[in-house]
């Protein structure tokens, strides 16, 4: 069954240990977590490739040259290998010339990408990769090589000089917060506020990775930073993670197609949609008439919500029923502001604020949580906390200031947390669903709605906003955006979903085992899963001798139906079918 395991992964041990050993990050163990979100079926090896691998991973370079490797490129086999490629330098074409520890990448016009980002994408750690005859499938900014592409024979080497993990968790996760974080020169994120927050440790820059709303005038400087914004100002436009992801996931699409070999994996979302857009609520304050104006906001707007409790007080109980009986998820508004007893940073804190959150809102099990102001200190500390009280999904990373809306972590979809070093880079139990704005036309320029709508659908993830009870009360602008947004959203074809509802599809997804045969008739696809996933729809890069007639194929054993899609510029089909538990199979023919 050479399809069923065509993309194998090395799992080198021994690189591993060695850098926990000496303190450092194993960045690359990041890999699988892209592909577990991808739910693209792979096979680990400690060396040379599987007798049935046509796509071999190094996540990271290894001591030597197994043997055998290049005539298993010769024959026909794709070799892809992230960072400095060591000793593979001469079967890729290209060594490491310099090390790069934060830079700009900009992609080129290649076959491997069927959709590439609009702008140049930041990368933290890497190389130059010398020249060769190689093509050139991505540049940094000084134009020397970035990620380049070797044919040798029947195969091809495909080298990223680009530190793909390291960027994709630093971006996403930032660094370590303890102190202040730099303000934007031009005035228009003040982070320097002497709280910390996740901002503070922010990888993406003020300077090169933020762009004006299309339409509006140039940022007039000095900016005063008041609120309402008098004036949009530069925002982070793109999601930067998600499109290293996506490129990566690119270049296996095209690998397999090289090889001819058809692969699956998962769409991110029920079949037929898109993106997801996620509306939360902070009731801070906790005020029974700013309450009930959001509770009558949010059904004119038709959306359900994820309703953030802040300590101490709450609503009265009326209002917490109401909350409840009108479907809006109960969650937790982690306060640290040291405004009130237990409103610092530190377990027993959140452990107690946690208890109270339950007993106010009649609520036994809490979902997901948002710390209030975003607050935030250390790395993952926090991830851990959430570990223990059984918060399956935090909301927090997101903008406290106008300067830094949008995707500031990189990100519009969720994923699990790396750990560091100290835990042995294993992955919290943890789902981060990133914020990107906070009350249009009070805290952000309605001008950034469309732009945070347009990169989540880009990259299909999920596109959050925020609202709190005083400005729908108070503020007619931001009601009436709040109303837009919901019926905008609809109209891309963008449900809205709670932080559960999110945070239960991605685990029942991640659930899910895909493989993929040969068949007489066409290509057997199987899944084995946990749990059922109706309305699922699985994708398979197929060659196009596989893909169909133009009638478009057809399932011609098992439940559901087939169909050819264009995700992110290239063209899939699309099994959907109702996942059940256990095992699921499938003949597809043309």
């Amino acid at each position: 069954m050479p399809e069923r395991h065509a993309i194998a992964v090395v799992d080198d041990r021994a690189a591993r240990e060695q850098a926990h050993q000496a303190g450092q990050d194993a960045w690359w163990v990041y890999l699988k977590e892209v592909l577990g979100h991808l739910r693209l079926p792979y096979q680990v090896t400690e060396t040379a490739p599987p007798d049935d691998a046509k796509v071999l991973i190094y996540p990271t370079a290894p001591d030597a040259v197994p043997d055998g490797l290049e005539q298993w490129v010769r024959d026909g086999g794709v070799l892809i290998v992230t960072g400095d490629p060591g000793p593979l330098a001469a079967l890729a074409g290209v060594s490491a010339e310099g090390l790069v520890t934060e830079g700009h990448v900009t992609l080129e016009d290649s076959p491997v990408w069927s959709s590439r980002p609009p702008v140049a994408l930041h990368a933290v750690g890497g190389t130059h990769l010398s020249d060769g005859e190689v093509d050139v499938l991505a540049r940094w900014l000084n134009g020397r090589s970035a990620i380049a592409l070797r044919q040798l024979d029947a195969g091809v080497v495909l080298t990223y000089g680009v530190d793909l993990w390291q960027s994709i968790v630093r971006i996403q996760q930032g660094y370590a917060v303890t102190a202040d974080g730099e303000p934007a020169a031009d005035g228009t994120a003040p982070i320097d506020d002497g709280l910390l927050k996740c901002e503070d440790g922010m990888v993406l820059s003020f300077e090169h990775d933020r762009a004006m709303p299309p339409g509006e005038p140039d940022l007039v400087e000095p900016f005063l930073h008041t609120y309402p914004p008098p004036s949009a100002v530069p925002m982070f436009d793109q999601p930067q993670a998600d499109w290293w992801c996506s490129l990566f996931a690119q270049s296996l699409w095209w690998a397999a197609e090289h090889t001819g070999t058809a692969v699956p994996w998962l769409w991110y979302w029920p079949s037929g949609v898109d993106a997801v857009a996620h509306m939360s609520h902070d009731s801070d304050g906790n005020i029974d008439e700013q309450g009930r104006a959001a509770l009558d906001a949010f059904e004119e707007a038709g959306v359900q919500v994820t309703w953030c409790h802040v300590f101490p007080g709450g609503y009265s109980p009326d209002v917490h029923a109401d909350i409840t009986a009108a479907g809006h998820e109960n969650a937790l508004h982690y306060n640290a502001m040291g405004d009130a007893d237990l409103a610092s940073w530190g377990w027993p804190q959140i452990r107690a604020q946690y208890a109270w959150a339950q007993a106010v809102t009649g609520t036994e099990q809490i979902v997901s949580n948002k710390n209030h102001y975003t607050r935030w200190e250390g790395w993952t500390d926090f991830y851990t906390w959430c570990e223990r009280l059984g918060i399956q999904l935090d909301e927090s990373r997101g903008p406290s200031k106008q300067g830094d809306v949008g995707f500031l972590f990189g990100a519009a979809h969720v994923s699990f947390p790396l750990a560091p070093v100290a835990e042995g880079n294993r992955f919290f139990d943890v789902l981060n669903l990133p914020l990107h704005t906070q009350d249009l036309a009070w805290a952000g320029h309605s001008a950034v709605r469309d732009v945070i709508l347009d990169g989540a659908q880009a990259v299909h993830g999920v596109a959050h906003f925020l609202f709190h009870g005083p400005h729908l009360l108070l503020r007619p602008p931001t009601r009436a955006a709040c109303i837009e947004l919901a019926d905008e959203a609809r109209r891309r074809g963008m449900p809205w979903w709670t932080a559960t509802r999110i945070n239960n599809w991605e685990r029942s997804r991640r659930g899910i085992t895909l493989s993929i045969e040969p068949h007489p008739d066409g290509l057997a696809v199987q899944a084995q899963a946990a749990e059922a996933l109706p309305g699922a729809a699985v994708l398979l890069a197929v060659p196009d001798s596989q893909a169909g007639a133009d009638a478009g194929p057809i399932v011609k054993e098992g439940t559901g139906s087939a169909r050819k899609v264009v995700r992110l510029g290239r063209t899939f089909v699309e099994l959907t079918a109702d996942i059940v538990a256990g095992d699921n199979r499938w003949v597809i023919t043309s």
